[in-house]
């Protein structure tokens, strides 16, 4: 798979494209139902299925003051994109210039303009352009015009409700990790560097590694413990129990997220690694002791080991 940030259209000559566009924040299992119908098209006309999707999710730049929680971040989204089988993706810059565009200056300067009069492939709700101008209507009626495929695919449901992103957000939020990961169709994941902590937890005998996640906007879950799976930067992955919160016993003010790897003891500072949420153990809670955290992280540990190996 190749990822494009800049596109050279001189240069490149794609072969029967199949383009589809969006956010794809997450690319949850409805993103993945429309990838999946891109590759069926492409293959079908012996062609390349094309992702153009964006460096930054727009909102932050339309709405700064408010920006959105996300759930993967750009190096996450490609990650997650290959995947799913594409052949190209293309990260956009969105700019405000970008968002002035008009539906029809969009499809001409940026799809047609560098994969031809290509077959776009779009989700249900889907709309690109200034005031969401580009919805299947606007591309239907664009297509009898000039002469090039449109295809709409249906939402993926869970029960009667269609997979999106904002659903997905708040089930994290509030701490419903499983429930997130069966919306995505894998754990949902928290990458960031190793730093230096209080070393409080070495002293009781459970050493955390500190994380500080490499994209400010993620969405974090609920205050509370996790079972999570552990990728190291040498690509081994191992058991944990992780910690969101202030650690109330010893009365904390800032919010931390740290995570003690099970049967591990090397030194990961300033190494970047990553988090898989499995399952919810329990809320933080504030102990009247030490010994009674001791107790209960011993107990955790437990309970983790047997979610993780289940």
């Amino acid at each position: 798979m190749t990822v494009y940030y800049n596109l050279q259209p001189d240069e490149i000559d794609f072969n029967n494209p199949v383009v589809t566009i969006g956010s794809f924040d997450g690319v949850h299992l409805g993103h993945r139902k429309i990838f999946s119908r891109v590759s069926e098209i492409a293959r079908e006309k012996d062609g390349e299925a094309i992702v153009i999707t964006f460096t930054t999710h727009p909102r932050k730049i339309l709405t700064p003051q408010t920006p959105p929680r996300i759930l993967t971040t750009a190096r996450e989204k490609i990650r997650a994109i290959e995947n799913c089988g594409m052949d190209h993706i293309v990260m956009l810059p969105f700019t405000r210039e970008l968002a002035k565009l008009s539906a029809q200056d969009f499809l001409h300067n940026i799809v047609f303009y560098n994969f031809g009069k290509s077959h776009i492939v779009i989700g249900y709700d889907h709309a690109f352009g200034h005031n969401r101008e580009g919805n299947f209507e606007f591309l239907m009626q664009a297509s009898q015009r000039e002469g090039f495929d449109v295809t709409r695919v249906d939402p993926m449901d869970m029960g009667s409700k269609p997979v999106s992103s904002s659903w997905i957000r708040t089930e994290i939020e509030d701490g419903n990790v499983e429930e997130a990961g069966r919306l995505l169709g894998r754990e949902y994941s928290i990458s960031g560097m190793v730093v230096e902590g209080v070393g409080r937890g070495r002293t009781i005998g459970f050493p955390t590694a500190n994380i500080v996640p490499d994209d400010e906007d993620k969405v974090i879950p609920r205050d509370g413990v996790y079972a999570v799976k552990v990728n190291m930067e040498d690509g081994q992955t191992h058991d944990g129990m992780l910690n969101i919160g202030t650690n109330p016993t010893f009365s904390n003010l800032e919010r931390s997220i740290e995570v003690h790897i099970l049967d591990f003891s090397q030194d990961i500072y300033k190494q970047v690694i990553s988090t898989r949420f499995v399952k919810r153990i329990r809320d933080e809670i504030k102990f009247s002791s030490v010994d009674d955290l001791m107790t209960q992280l011993k107990k955790d540990r437990e309970t983790s080991l047997k979610i993780l190996r289940s």
